[in-house]
């Protein structure tokens, strides 16, 4: 077993098309299948099934796929971090949305002028992508919101977050400051988009109240929602680090709600195997010891 067949394996399950998956290689097709066929001889498992003129992956291909994507992607870092080693280090960080819009800014100018060292590249999405991009390391690591769901990420607390309940100035529960969970069951709510970290976790917080959310809108965009609750289309439950400037500006209001507290951590993400670089010390323990301004 060698790189070469991890290299191949990858690109067909990538493709799932062996013609394609050689193509990209710029091997032939009977080279890519010999690949195919001597590692289901070496773990005697079979990862492709013929269907029709194509191919459909197999449970074990999928399981060894977590594995070959990261090995062969290592595989070119350490090659290219060894031939380069006179080189400044170059980063790659995904972000969450929340993290990005209220924290990264600070991050990153605080830690390039500290260290002087390279601007960084950085991938702000939702939560679940960038845990996508660690785990078949297209990126070094992750700042993310909430708990990771994949086994082959570790992370590392670096702050703490809270949510906020916000509505319009003009809306009916808006002259309260305390409002009772039995308030909202009538109210259309404007969310996040599915799997983002801040949903996720408002939405687990209420299920443990038994109150379940069907938002009126959803959307990626944070900004397209406080502009929703600023015109009284609905409520919202957003990062108070996002939301606080618009509170402080007396655009919207938060709301507390009785007996709730939507409290979560930011975290650091990268996958078990993963190289840490210097550079990717020096940012977690600068991350870690950042003092945040709201």
């Amino acid at each position: 077993m060698t790189i070469k067949h991890l290299r191949i394996f990858a690109a067909v399950y990538k493709e799932n098309s062996i013609t394609e998956a050689a193509k990209k290689l710029g091997i032939a097709q009977p080279a890519a299948s010999l690949a195919i066929h001597e590692i289901e001889s070496y773990y005697k498992v079979k990862l492709f099934e013929r269907k029709g003129r194509g191919i459909e992956r197999t449970e074990s291909a999928k399981h060894l796929y977590q594995y070959a994507a990261h090995i062969v992607s290592l595989y070119y870092e350490l090659d290219n971090e060894f031939k380069n080693l006179n080189a400044s280090e170059f980063m790659k960080i995904g972000s969450s949305i929340s993290i990005g819009a209220c924290l990264m800014p600070q991050y990153i100018n605080g830690f390039v002028k500290k260290y002087e060292t390279p601007m960084p590249y950085v991938k702000i999405d939702s939560s679940e992508i960038i845990e996508k991009f660690v785990s078949e390391n297209k990126l070094d690591f992750g700042l993310i919101e909430g708990n990771i769901h994949s086994e082959n990420l570790l992370s590392e607390h670096i702050a703490n977050d809270n949510l906020t309940l916000v509505c319009g100035l003009s809306h009916p529960l808006a002259i309260h400051n305390t409002v009772k969970l039995d308030d909202l069951r009538e109210q259309n709510f404007l969310l996040r988009e599915k799997n983002s970290g801040t949903r996720e976790f408002a939405e687990a917080t209420l299920m443990l109240n038994n109150f379940t959310v069907t938002p009126l809108w959803e959307s990626t965009s944070t900004t397209a929602i406080i502009n929703g609750v600023t015109a009284n289309i609905g409520l919202s439950i957003l990062p108070y680090r996002l939301v606080e400037p618009y509170i402080k500006s007396n655009k919207i209001k938060a709301l507390e709600i009785e007996g709730i507290k939507f409290e979560r951590h930011y975290s650091i993400i990268y996958h078990q195997n993963k190289y840490i670089t210097k550079s990717m010390n020096n940012f977690f323990d600068f991350v870690k010891s950042f003092k945040i301004n709201s």
